[in-house]
């Protein structure tokens, strides 16, 4: 993505600038590199620079400013985590949780990821010809390459008129580029934040989170249904996905309080009979662990040998039940009742979720979203099941959305519409981010390298000889490191996660 600054040895030599639009475009294929120049637009682009030059100065100036620090700021977070990536010693890099080696990649995330990439490379290219015809510069041609299997563009510059510019001219073209993407980051988290706004005439936000789809695969599969809306996870109101990840995924052996169910004595001395029946001591099929809360006010029924058993318990009946021991201080069962909270091993937990049904027929129109603990008898469209097992595994077998809608209608295109526009618009902002995050890096080939080049002019005290002496040094230090850290991030990913 960086702009050509190499004088061309041999070659046709360049056409007068005065006829830019005369040339046609040019494919040219080889084994290990090609490309695809465009001439189209440069007399439209010099034309739209050369009229709004003033302004776009000054915008590309901010630009200058931002690439520069950028560059510094990454060059030295490059060294900290490369070292980190020799020694060992070194905290997680910033892509660590961007990638999954259990993530899979679906056609829609591809589609998605090659379109936002366009996007992405088409605005960085785009600043660069402006802030090039801002300065007065012709360009070129505009050139879409294939290098090995490594996608680009770049935008080519006459090189002895960009040797003409002063130090601040050029760095306001390479940083150009750069500040694009960081503009359309901050675009796309924008209209993220104002999403709900703009969707609100037509969904509701943050009233539980609507299945879309619920893969064969998914330990959910015979529970929820698309179309359903799923309200709380363990007696938590989730509102968006975020909310989902972190309830499934969080740390329970840091939970001060357990949450515990009002279960009748009856049951428990029942489910004894049936685990005393079984030889290896587990619990039967469709049966799950309990314990006692040491909480409980039935003091009758709290013994020692009981407090200390394992009591089997049928857990789809048990959830129904009232809560108890969410304070830690007082049960609140009856006489007959004992508080019990569920056994968790390692890898394994209890997940209970309710969700409704609003979209059935047989619940008539659309219901409003419940309170945190649905009364089943209150609305017969909500549900509750409990999960057991790896919650951190079914939290990505779900494909949700946090928008409602509001009209029946249509409702399999209706509700996917926001979810494929927050998902188009999360990954323009991933990409373009790592795209403006590559490109400030002092290496080989990339804008950070002209931008560390033209840095360099504003060491006067430094010769000729010697700024190109340390622009190679920095360069082969930054490539290398750059390489050391990417080895890193692979490592990690795909050997000890």
């Amino acid at each position: 993505m960086a702009i050509c600054r190499s004088r061309r040895r041999g070659g046709r030599p360049l056409l007068p600038s005065s006829i830019p639009f005369l040339r046609s475009n040019h494919l040219s294929l080889s084994l290990w590199y090609s490309d695809f120049k465009i001439y189209a637009f440069n007399y439209v682009l010099f034309r739209f620079g050369s009229a709004h030059s003033r302004f776009l100065k000054v915008w590309f100036s901010f630009g200058a400013c931002f690439g520069v620090i950028a560059l510094l700021i990454l060059s030295v977070m490059l060294m900290w985590y490369s070292w980190g990536a020799i020694s060992f010693k070194g905290g997680p890099f910033w892509f660590d949780n961007f990638f999954s080696p259990g993530r899979s990649i679906s056609f829609l995330d591809f589609a998605l990821l090659i379109l936002s990439t366009l996007l992405s490379i088409a605005f960085h290219e785009f600043g660069h010809a402006i802030a090039a015809a801002s300065e007065g510069l012709q360009i070129e041609y505009i050139a879409i390459f294939l290098a090995v299997l490594f996608p680009g563009a770049l935008v080519a510059l006459n090189p002895s008129s960009l040797e003409n510019l002063s130090p601040f001219s050029s760095l306001r073209i390479y940083c150009a580029g750069i500040w694009h993407n960081i503009v359309l980051c901050l675009g796309c988290a924008l209209t993220i934040l104002c999403l709900p706004l703009l969707l609100c005439p037509l969904y509701t936000h943050g009233e539980g989170l609507v299945v879309l789809n619920v893969p064969k695969y998914s330990s959910l599969y015979s529970h929820v249904s698309p179309h359903d809306v799923i309200l709380t996870v363990d007696g938590l109101r989730v509102t968006s996905t975020d909310d989902w990840f972190k309830i499934l995924t969080r740390d329970k052996s840091q939970n001060i309080h357990k949450k515990g169910y009002c279960v009748p004595i009856s049951w428990v001395e029942a489910g004894d009979i049936l685990m005393a029946g079984n030889s290896n001591g587990e619990c039967a099929q469709d049966f799950s662990p309990f314990r006692t809360l040491s909480c409980t006010n039935s003091s009758h029924f709290m013994s020692d040998k009981m407090d200390s058993l394992k009591h089997c318990l049928i857990a789809k009946d048990v959830v129904r039940l009232r809560n108890c021991g969410d304070t830690g201080e007082y049960c609140a069962c009856s006489e007959e009742e004992v508080c019990m909270t569920p056994i968790e091993h390692p890898g394994m937990s209890w997940v209970e979720i309710s969700y409704e049904s609003p979209y059935r027929s047989s619940c008539g129109q659309l219901t409003p979203g419940l309170d945190p603990n649905p009364n089943q008898d209150q609305n017969p469209c909500s549900q509750s099941f409990v999960y057991i097992g790896d919650a951190s595994f079914v939290a990505q077998s779900l494909r949700l959305s946090p928008y409602k809608p509001r009209l029946g209608l249509f409702l399999s295109l209706s509700m996917y519409i926001p979810y494929l526009m927050e998902k188009a618009i999360h990954s323009a902002f991933h990409v373009s981010l790592a795209l403006a995050v590559v490109n400030c890096l002092p290496v080989y080939l990339l804008d950070g390298a002209s931008i560390l080049e033209t840095v360099l002019c504003y060491f006067t005290q430094l010769t000729h000889r010697e700024k190109q002496i340390t622009l190679r040094i920095c360069l082969l230090v930054g490539t290398s490191m750059s390489i050391i850290t990417c080895i890193r991030v692979l490592y990690a990913l795909y050997f000890i996660s």
